[in-house]
C-alpha cells in the first residue's frame, strides 16, 4: 500500500532550475563548480522553508554526479546514477546530513573530524551538510574550527542556519556566506499555481494570495498550508476555504478595527474586537494583521504610491481612504504601540485585556504627538508621562566632565474615590492625600555626561521626544552610549539584543536623517549614529520610566487604602473601593 507524499516533499526542488527566489545564490554556486573554485565551507543563512537544505542537496549532486551537464546556463545532474539517488534519499555515505540540534556536542564534532580524514568511497568530494548549525555548543564549534583552518582537500562543509548571528565569527570568517531571501508573495503564488495545475485542482486566485501571505516568505510553509486547505475543501481551493481551514484573519475585520481606531471611535473598535474574540479569533494573529495593515497605511501616508505589501488593489484603495484620519507621526506611534504590545500580548495571562488597552490607548488619545500649537484645542503632551531618567553612561576618552543628573519628581497625585458608602463623612480625605509620595532615592548615583554648552543626554532625549516622538522612543531604549566631541566623531549607541528591532529601525536611512538633524539642532553639529549591541543588561530609560510610574501608583494606592477615613468607611458601612483614579494637579 503506497503512502501519501505531502506536497512539500513531492514538489521539493530537485535541480537548480526548480529553485524559486534564490537566483543569485544559484548563479554563484554554479559558477564555482564550472570555474573549479569550490570553497571548503559554506554558510546558508535565512528563514525557514526558503530552500537552504534543498540547495545544499542539489549542490552536492552537482559536485558528485558523473553525468552532470550544462543547460541554459545551469548545471543539471542526471537523477539516475547511484550518487543522485542516494543523495536524494539521504542514504549516501559520501554526503552526510547531520542535525546540529541533536548532534551538538563536542563528541559529535570529533567524530566528524575523524571521519573527514578518510577519502570518499567514490568521486572527488565528501560533503557534510549540518542543519541548524547554530545549535552547536561553544566546545563543538572550537573542535570544528581546527578542521576548517586546515581542511582536507576532498571535504566540503555546508552549514544551514536560521540564526547566523549565533555562529562564532571565527567560524564565519572561514566560510563563504550566502544570505537567502524570503520568497515574495508573487513567487509563491506562481509556484502554488504550478502545483495546483499539476494536481488538477481548481482554485480561486484570491485563495492563492491568502496562502502566500500566510506563508510569510516560506515556500515550504505555503505548500504545507495548501495541503491543509485541500484536505479541508477537496478539489477546489477557495478564499473562504483558506480562511476557514487555517484560521486566517479576514481583511474586512482588520480594516473595520483600524478604521474605528483612526476615527477615534473606541466603542465600535472594542465591539469589533469583542466579536472577533467571541468567534475564537487568535488575538495574536489579529494583532499581527493589524500591525501589517498599519504598516501599509504608514507607507501610503509617507508617499509610497505602490507599497510592497500583501494587500490587493481593493484593500489598498480602502486604506487610501483612511489617509486623512491621522497625521503621519500619529500613525507611526500607533504602529509602535501595537508592535511593542505584541510581545506583552504573547506573555499576558489574559491577552484580551491587553488588546483592549491597546485599542483604547490608540483610539482615545486626543493626540499621540506634541502638536506644538496651531491645532484645534490645546496642545497635548507626548504619551510618555514620566520625566526622563538616565541609564548608565559610558565614560568616553577626553576631558569630558560629568555632573549629577537631576531626576525630577513627579507632580503630587490626588485620588478621587468612588465608594458604596454614604457621602458626607464630614472630612475630605482627598485633600489629605494630595501630599507627594515619599521620594525613593536611587540605590546608585545617576550621572549625566555634559556636552558643550551644558547639553546632556537627558536633554537630548527630551528634545527628541518633543521634535520627533518616534526617534525619541528609539533612543529611550539605548543603554550604553559614547558622546561625540565634534562632527568628526560618531555617536555610538548601544542597544540590548532584545531591542534589535529598534536598533534596526534607527539604522534606516529616514531615521538616520532625522538623527543627523536632531544632533545638528541640539548639539550644533551633525554626528553620525553608530549602532552596536551592548552586553549591559540594566533597565533602559523607557523601562525605568514605566517602573517609576508603576511604583508611584502602587505607593499612592497603599496610602489611600491605609488612610483612616477609608478604613473607617469600610468598617462602618461595609464600603469597598470601586474605582481609584490618579490625576496630576496643574502646576
Amino acid at each position: 500500500m503506497s503512502s501519501y507524499l505531502v506536497l512539500a516533499r513531492k514538489y521539493r526542488p530537485k535541480q537548480f532550475s526548480d529553485i524559486v527566489g534564490q537566483q543569485s545564490v544559484v548563479r554563484t554556486l554554479v559558477n564555482a563548480i564550472q570555474l573549479k573554485r569550490t570553497h571548503q565551507a559554506y554558510v546558508f543563512s535565512g528563514s525557514r522553508g526558503i530552500g537552504k537544505t534543498s540547495i545544499a542537496r542539489i549542490f552536492s549532486k552537482a559536485l558528485r554526479c558523473p553525468n552532470v551537464i550544462e543547460r541554459d546556463g545551469l548545471l543539471v545532474s542526471c537523477d539516475a546514477c547511484s550518487d543522485c539517488h542516494e543523495i536524494a534519499s539521504g542514504t549516501s555515505v559520501n554526503v552526510l546530513e547531520i542535525d546540529g540540534a541533536s548532534n551538538n556536542g563536542v563528541e559529535n564534532v570529533r567524530e566528524i573530524r575523524e571521519n573527514a580524514k578518510f577519502l570518499p568511497s567514490s568521486g572527488q568530494y565528501k560533503i557534510y551538510i549540518i542543519d541548524e548549525v547554530h545549535m552547536l555548543s561553544n566546545q563543538a564549534f572550537n573542535a570544528l574550527l581546527k578542521t576548517l583552518e586546515e581542511p582536507p582537500e576532498h571535504v566540503v562543509f555546508i552549514f544551514a542556519t536560521t540564526e547566523s548571528h549565533k555562529i562564532p565569527e571565527t567560524i564565519l570568517g572561514r566560510c563563504q556566506r550566502f544570505d537567502f531571501k524570503r520568497v515574495t508573495v508573487a513567487q509563491i503564488v506562481e509556484r502554488v499555481t504550478q502545483v495546483l495545475n499539476s494536481e488538477k485542482i481548481e482554485f480561486e486566485p484570491a485563495a492563492l494570495s491568502l496562502i502566500a501571505r500566510a506563508a510569510e516568505g516560506s515556500m515550504r510553509d505555503a505548500l504545507s498550508i495548501l495541503d491543509q486547505v485541500i484536505s479541508f475543501s477537496g478539489m477546489r481551493v477557495s478564499a473562504i476555504a483558506v480562511r476557514d481551514s487555517i484560521g486566517l484573519i479576514g481583511t474586512e475585520l482588520v480594516l473595520s478595527l483600524l478604521t474605528a481606531v483612526l476615527e477615534r471611535n473606541a466603542v465600535p473598535a472594542l465591539s469589533t474586537l469583542q466579536t472577533a474574540f467571541n468567534q475564537g479569533v487568535d488575538l495574536r494573529a489579529l494583532l499581527k494583521a493589524l500591525i501589517e495593515m498599519t504598516h501599509a497605511l504608514l507607507l501610503l501616508k509617507a508617499g509610497v504610491s505602490e507599497p510592497e505589501t500583501p494587500f490587493n488593489s481593493d484593500e489598498i484603495a480602502s486604506l487610501k481612504r483612511l489617509l486623512d484620519r491621522r497625521e503621519l507621526e500619529e500613525i507611526e506611534l500607533i504602529f509602535q504601540v501595537y508592535h511593542h504590545g505584541l510581545d506583552l500580548l504573547s506573555r499576558a495571562p489574559q491577552p484580551k485585556l491587553v488588546f483592549d488597552m491597546l485599542v483604547i490607548k490608540t483610539a482615545l488619545a486626543e493626540a499621540l504627538v506634541r502638536t506644538g500649537g496651531g491645532g484645534e484645542g490645546k496642545a497635548t503632551e507626548s504619551p510618555r508621562k514620566n520625566p526622563v531618567t538616565e541609564p548608565r553612561p559610558v565614560q568616553q576618552a577626553g576631558p569630558a566632565t560629568v555632573s549629577p543628573a537631576a531626576v525630577p519628581s513627579a507632580p503630587p497625585p490626588t485620588a478621587p474615590i468612588q465608594s458604596s458608602a454614604p457621602t458626607g463623612l464630614g472630612f475630605d480625605f482627598r485633600a489629605s492625600l494630595s501630599t507627594p509620595a515619599p521620594k525613593v532615592e536611587p540605590s546608585t548615583a545617576v550621572r549625566s555626561p555634559v556636552l558643550a554648552g551644558g547639553k546632556t543626554w537627558e536633554g537630548m532625549i527630551q528634545f527628541a521626544t518633543a521634535a520627533r516622538p518616534v526617534l525619541g522612543i528609539l533612543l529611550e531604549s539605548v543603554v550604553e552610549w559614547t558622546l561625540p566631541n565634534g562632527p568628526e566623531d560618531k555617536f555610538r549607541l548601544g542597544f540590548r539584543m532584545k531591542d534589535r528591532t529598534k536598533a534596526d529601525q534607527l539604522q534606516q536611512k529616514a531615521m538616520k536623517d532625522q538623527f543627523l538633524l536632531l544632533t545638528e539642532n541640539y548639539l550644533g553639529f551633525k554626528a553620525q549614529p553608530e549602532v552596536f549591541f551592548s552586553e549591559i543588561q540594566s533597565e533602559s530609560l523607557a523601562e525605568r520610566a514605566e517602573r517609576e510610574d508603576r511604583e508611584q501608583q502602587e505607593n499612592t494606592m497603599k496610602r489611600i487604602l491605609s488612610h483612616e477615613v477609608v478604613q473607617e468607611a469600610t468598617s462602618l458601612f461595609g464600603a469597598r473601593l470601586t474605582q481609584v483614579e490618579v490625576v496630576k494637579r496643574n502646576s
